[in-house]
């Protein structure tokens, strides 16, 4: 790895290691390196997803950035939901998001403004304390002065409510990403304004998710 970052840099390209193994810091040495796969990700068919991606933030993602190729909206997702799908986008880090999903897919969905709006690195990251390995990730994460609410729940549905906190001060135009009642593959959109002093309400189906944008 070393030798191709070597190379690479030589020649002013970025590096994307796929097969490889997980990261062990040479990014610091060699920031031409964007990201590396050494993850279970959207690739393969049969897997568990839910229980995965809310154990992933606190194992793997701890050695380094990952190439999961999140966000999809076919039968790869599996156990999880369209609102799990385009949160993992905001948890799962990486500083190259390759999504999973087709391009056509993406630009026809009704959350494509969101999807194109969420950044691939991050100036802030807060771990919620309803968090909890392999049942649920829940991560706030600022770019700039716009914040993102993100939830990845294991297998198990449950309601969480959530204090916006971690906002600044004043008023934000929320747009909030919930699972449906309709089922799996749908989701509920709403625009709301939010402060910090407000606190949301989230059910979380078996295997779903929340996103949520909060903007000035």
């Amino acid at each position: 790895y070393e030798a191709a970052l070597r190379d690479a840099a030589e020649f002013r390209l970025l590096v994307n290691f796929h097969g490889a193994n997980k990261p062990t810091g040479e990014s610091r040495t060699w920031p031409n390196e964007l990201t590396r796969e050494a993850i279970k990700g959207m690739e393969g068919r049969r897997i568990q997803r839910a229980p995965l991606d809310a154990t992933l933030p606190f194992t793997r993602l701890l050695a380094g950035h990952a190439d999961y190729t999140p966000v999809h909206f076919g039968e790869r997702r599996n156990d999880t939901t369209w609102a799990h799908q385009i949160a993992t986008a905001a948890i799962f880090t990486s500083p190259l998001l390759t999504y999973g999903a087709q391009p056509k897919t993406m630009l026809e969905h009704p959350c494509a403004n969101l999807i194109r709006s969420i950044p691939s690195v991050w100036d802030e990251t807060i771990v919620l304390p309803v968090s909890e390995i392999g049942e649920m990730a829940a991560f706030a994460r600022r770019r700039g002065d716009r914040w993102f609410l993100a939830i990845l729940n294991g297998p198990a549905a449950r309601a969480v409510d959530l204090p916006l906190s971690f906002l600044g001060s004043g008023r934000y135009q929320a747009l909030l990403v919930r699972d449906s009642p309709r089922g799996a593959d749908a989701v509920e959109v709403q625009n709301a304004a939010q402060s910090r002093s407000d606190s949301i309400r989230i059910e979380l189906q078996a295997g779903g998710g929340f996103i949520g944008r909060f903007s000035r």
